[in-house]
């Protein structure tokens, strides 16, 4: 009698539970929704990624035309600051001539090397650009400040001959080297930039 009864319970249990999955649609609905749960967490997932991929490749754009847009500065402000010492060169006399008074001394145009100096995108640019770079502009800035150069150029005497003509000789110099070393490897950096900015602003090739 007890086992008849244990059955009669069993039987019950089991007809509730067919009668519960049959109300809300059978196994064959549970195994949908699972998979249409596990299916959106997947989609989440995916979107959140691309996401985050293209915000990268933007961020990894936005650095490279920065980069690309400061190496440019750069070169044509030192294009333009050896054009003007060059003809201030041209100028100082060094054994005859008229002297220069100090309102004819050049001032250099530092707007951009400034600017770079207070941005982090200075330190993506090679190391022995900047070192050259700083030591060129502190170098001709200390020269074109130079008081007894100052006085020496305004007045032109027998006595201040050689000291003139070593100044030229200096000044020609560091101009020379920096059309001949910082202005080619500023060429080369800018053209690098370009490439890279290039290859992050090309979309990717959509899968096929």
């Amino acid at each position: 009698m007890a086992m008849i009864e244990t059955s009669l319970e069993e039987i019950v249990r089991e007809s509730r539970r067919e009668g519960f999955l049959t109300k809300i649609g059978g196994p064959q609905f549970l195994a949908a929704q699972v998979f249409t749960i596990l299916a959106t967490i997947l989609g989440v997932y995916l979107a959140g990624y691309v996401g985050f991929q293209r915000t990268l490749e933007y961020d990894r754009y936005t650095k490279a035309q920065q980069r690309s847009d400061l190496v440019i500065g750069i070169r044509e402000e030192l294009k333009q600051n050896i054009a003007l010492l060059r003809k201030f060169n041209e100028r100082l006399p060094a054994e005859a001539g008229t002297g220069l008074t100090g309102n004819e001394w050049p001032r250099l145009r530092l707007f951009v090397w400034q600017a770079a100096g207070r941005s982090s995108g200075a330190f993506d640019l090679p190391p022995q650009l900047l070192t050259d770079l700083q030591a060129f502009y502190e170098d001709i800035g200390d020269m074109l400040s130079d008081t007894e150069a100052r006085q020496s150029f305004r007045g032109l005497t027998s006595s201040n001959i050689y000291f003139r003509t070593q100044y030229k000789q200096q000044l020609t110099a560091k101009l020379a080297y920096a059309e001949q070393t910082i202005v080619p490897l500023l060429e080369k950096t800018a053209a690098e930039s370009e490439q890279l900015v290039s290859k992050y602003a090309q979309p990717e090739p959509a899968a096929k």
